[in-house]
């Protein structure tokens, strides 16, 4: 009888445990959790010096691949700290956690965290403050976007820079007091056009960041709203390439979806055009199957807000959940 209880009170446990993820944004007590380090060691640098060390080219980088792949493994004791400005909360940033520092010299900068785990938002919050012990990890780029993490080869057999391993957590990061709703690295930069069309403005100091743009999304234009695209991409071992995307007739008029499974590209997420008042381009990026994927996109003028970087020769945005998006859509 004992054995019995014992085994419902483990079973318990582990079920409270599994719910943690699974309720809508409920929220768990991260700090009675064996999870982060207790003391990583005494800030002595910046996001900004990692990124300029690290990020700014791969020249005595470990690995390098090509001209936008590369990494270093951190040897030292290099700590800085940043507060969470984005998260997975809605599954659209996959395994990615974006930290910001605004410093009184002046600094504004960004960076990915990385981690291997498929529910990060309860442990990382919007607002904390984290502190990182670099010591063991891999800082670099993936795609020109500064990273923090380890490397791992692809299915394409390629070794890229990708997330750290959930239980490093334990010894290189630190959670520093009570998330703080009102942080000033919360307030995202309203980008300009003159700002996004200036070639000079793609360096690694400017990416990632937390930014917004407004617009309309072009392929809700009169023009393309009807049209249902097709994803042309050949791939046998995927049925899904081919196909057609749904088209939604709502009140005799007809919408898209935001990220369709039907057009996901190789990296499972599709790509939409925010057009800017005065015609600058922006890309909205979003992955597959995650709670914006199959939200109705909006046919009028909005604001969208998230996750900056510049993709080949232009920017595009992720949106971290729906509250990136104002006005509110409300189908």
């Amino acid at each position: 009888m004992k054995k019995k209880l014992l085994s419902l009170f483990i079973y318990g446990i582990a079920a409270l445990g599994l719910t943690a993820c699974m309720d809508e944004h409920d929220e768990i007590n991260t700090y009675d959790l064996d999870v982060f380090s207790i003391n990583v060691g005494e800030v002595n640098t910046t996001i900004a010096e990692v990124k300029a060390r690290y990020c700014a080219s791969n020249s005595g980088a470990d690995y390098t691949r090509g001209s936008s792949n590369w990494s270093t493994k951190v040897t030292e004791d290099l700590i800085f700290e940043g507060i969470v400005v984005a998260n997975d909360v809605s599954g659209n940033l996959y395994q990615n956690v974006m930290l910001r520092s605004i410093e009184t010299s002046g600094e504004d900068q960004c960076i990915i965290l990385r981690i291997k785990n498929t529910c990060l938002y309860p442990y990382f919050p919007l607002g904390q403050k984290v502190r990182v012990n670099l010591k063991d990890l891999y800082v670099g780029v993936y795609s020109l976007t500064p990273e923090i993490g380890q490397p791992y080869y692809s299915s394409y057999g390629n070794l890229n820079l990708g997330p750290m391993l959930f239980s490093m957590l334990k010894t290189n990061v630190q959670l520093i007091g009570k998330p703080n709703a009102n942080a000033p690295e919360l307030i995202a930069k309203v980008l300009t056009e003159d700002w996004l069309k200036a070639s000079a403005n793609r360096t690694y100091q400017n990416t990632p960041m937390l930014a917004t743009v407004s617009g309309t999304i072009d392929e809700m234009s009169e023009a393309n709203r009807g049209t249902a695209l097709q994803n042309t991409e050949v791939d046998e071992a995927d049925a899904v390439y081919g196909k057609y995307e749904p088209l939604v007739n709502v009140g005799g008029r007809m919408f898209k979806y935001f990220a369709p499974e039907e057009l996901h590209d190789d990296g499972y997420g599709v790509d939409r055009t925010i057009v800017m008042s005065g015609g600058k381009k922006v890309t909205l990026r979003t992955s597959t199957e995650n709670e914006i994927a199959y939200q109705l996109m909006p046919d009028d003028s909005r604001s969208y807000t998230g996750v900056f970087t510049y993709y080949g020769s232009d920017w595009q945005v992720q949106l971290r959940d729906l509250n990136d998006i104002y006005p509110k859509l409300n189908y």
